[in-house]
C-alpha cells in the first residue's frame, strides 16, 4: 500500500510520523521483550503516566489502567462501580454499546435515548435516585455529535453524590476535562494519539476504589485479573496486573511527550481550525450535508456527512487521490462518510482533502 496515503479515519487512524521512528528505537532496544514486573518497565510506565497525566491536565488523585481496548474499559468501569444500577445517555452506537454492557452484565440500568445523532437537554432528563454511575458518551463515534464539557459539569453539580463516566475514545487528548467534575475518563489509542490499535486508558479517581472494594465485600463480580482493586496496587509500584501491552505503553507515552513538546493549546486551536475549515466547506455544497444539524452538538474531531447514493463515489475519488475516510455508521454505512481530524491530521493536508473533494463533480 501506498506510503503517501493520508488516513483521514476515525481509528485505527493516520500514524503520527515519530511513531515508526519510536516502533524502530524500541525494537532495537528490545523493548517488547522486557519483563513487566522489572525496573525498566517501571520506568516506561511511570514516563507514560507522568506525560499523559500532564498532557490532559489529570490531577494527582487520579489513577490509570492499561486494558486492551475502549470496549474493555467499559466493561471494566461498569463491573468495578456499578451494584446494581448504571444511566447512559444515548445517541449513536458507542453509547449504545455502555448501555448494552451493562445490561449483559445484569445491571438494571437505565438509559435516556435520542436519535442518532442529535444532542441531549439535560434540563428536562432526571436521572432516577437508585443511579450509581452516570455514563456520558461525550464523544460519539458513530455520528459526529458531542456533549459539551459544561454540560457534564453541569451533571455533577445536580447529582453531587453519583459518580460520572465519560467516553473520550475520539476527543481525547483534544478535549479539555473538568477533572474536578467527573471521576473516570477513558481511551483508545488508535484515534487521537495517533498509534496502532491495542491499548486501552481509563483514568479513574483514587476514591472510586471504595466502590469497587465494597462490591468486592458483597460477593458482586469484579472480574478476576483486572479488577480495580489489583490494577490500583499494581499502579502504585508503576506496573500492570498481567503482562501489558508493553511496547503500546512505550509508544504512548513517546506520543505523549511529543504533544507536550507542541504543547496542548495548540493543538486544541488547530483542531478547532480545521474542524470550521470541514463544516465551513461542507455548509456551502448543495449535494452533501452536515449530518449533526445543530452546531452545538456538533464534535470538533469527527466530521459527519450524508452523502446519499453518491458515498461510494465520493469515498473512490477521495481514495484515488489518496485521501481515506470512514464510511457511516450502521444503518448510515453506505449513505455517509465520517472524517477524522485528530492532533496529527495537519492544516495543510485538511485543505488538500477540501480541495480535492472541490475538484470533483459528483
Amino acid at each position: 500500500m501506498s506510503s503517501s496515503k493520508k488516513y483521514f479515519t476515525c481509528g485505527p487512524t493516520e500514524l503520527y510520523p515519530i511513531v515508526s521512528d519510536a516502533i524502530i528505537k524500541a525494537l532495537d532496544e528490545k523493548i517488547p521483550s522486557i519483563s513487566h514486573r522489572g525496573k525498566e518497565f517501571e520506568k516506561i510506565f511511570s514516563l507514560t503516566v507522568h506525560e499523559l497525566k500532564k498532557l490532559m491536565g489529570i490531577p494527582d488523585d487520579f489513577m490509570i489502567f492499561f486494558s486492551s481496548s475502549g470496549t474493555e474499559c467499559m466493561e471494566r468501569i461498569i463491573e468495578n462501580i456499578v451494584e446494581n444500577s448504571s444511566f447512559h445517555f444515548v445517541n449513536g452506537s458507542f453509547s449504545e454499546r455502555f448501555f448494552k454492557t451493562a445490561i449483559e452484565l445484569k445491571k438494571n440500568s437505565k438509559a435516556h435515548k435520542v436519535d442518532f445523532g442529535k444532542g441531549f437537554n439535560f434540563g428536562e432528563i432526571v436521572i432516577p435516585e437508585e443511579t450509581e454511575l452516570i455514563c456520558v458518551t461525550q464523544n460519539e463515534t458513530s455520528s459526529g455529535a458531542a456533549v459539551p464539557m459544561k454540560q457534564i459539569s453541569e451533571l455533577k453539580d445536580k447529582y453531587p453524590k453519583k459518580l460520572i463516566a465519560i467516553d473520550v475514545v475520539t476527543s481525547a487528548p483534544y478535549q479539555k476535562i473538568d477533572f474536578g467534575k467527573i471521576d473516570i475518563a477513558f481511551f483508545s489509542v488508535q484515534k487521537g494519539f495517533g498509534l496502532p490499535p491495542g491499548l486501552g486508558v481509563t483514568i479513574i479517581r483514587e476514591s472510586c476504589i471504595e466502590k469497587t472494594i465494597y462490591l468486592k465485600e458483597l460477593n458482586n463480580n469484579i472480574g478476576t485479573y483486572n479488577n480495580f482493586i489489583d490494577a490500583a496496587l499494581y499502579y502504585k509500584k508503576n506496573q500492570t496486573t498481567v503482562t501489558p501491552n508493553t511496547l503500546g505503553i512505550y509508544l504512548l507515552g513517546k506520543i505523549a511527550q511529543h504533544l507536550n513538546s507542541i504543547g496542548i493549546e495548540k493543538i486544541r486551536f488547530e483542531t478547532e481550525e480545521k474542524a470550521k475549515m470541514l463544516y465551513d466547506y461542507f455548509f456551502t455544497r448543495k449535494d452533501m450535508k452536515i449530518f449533526v444539524e445543530n452546531p452545538f452538538d456538533r464534535s470538533k474531531t469527527i466530521v459527519v456527512i450524508d452523502c446519499g447514493e453518491k458515498q461510494k463515489q465520493i469515498k473512490k475519488h477521495l481514495a484515488d487521490n489518496n485521501f481515506i475516510v470512514s464510511s457511516g455508521y450502521g444503518k448510515f454505512s453506505e449513505t455517509q462518510i465520517r472524517i477524522a481530524n485528530f492532533p496529527m491530521h495537519s492544516i495543510e493536508d485538511t485543505q488538500k482533502l477540501i480541495s480535492v473533494l472541490d475538484e470533483a463533480d459528483f
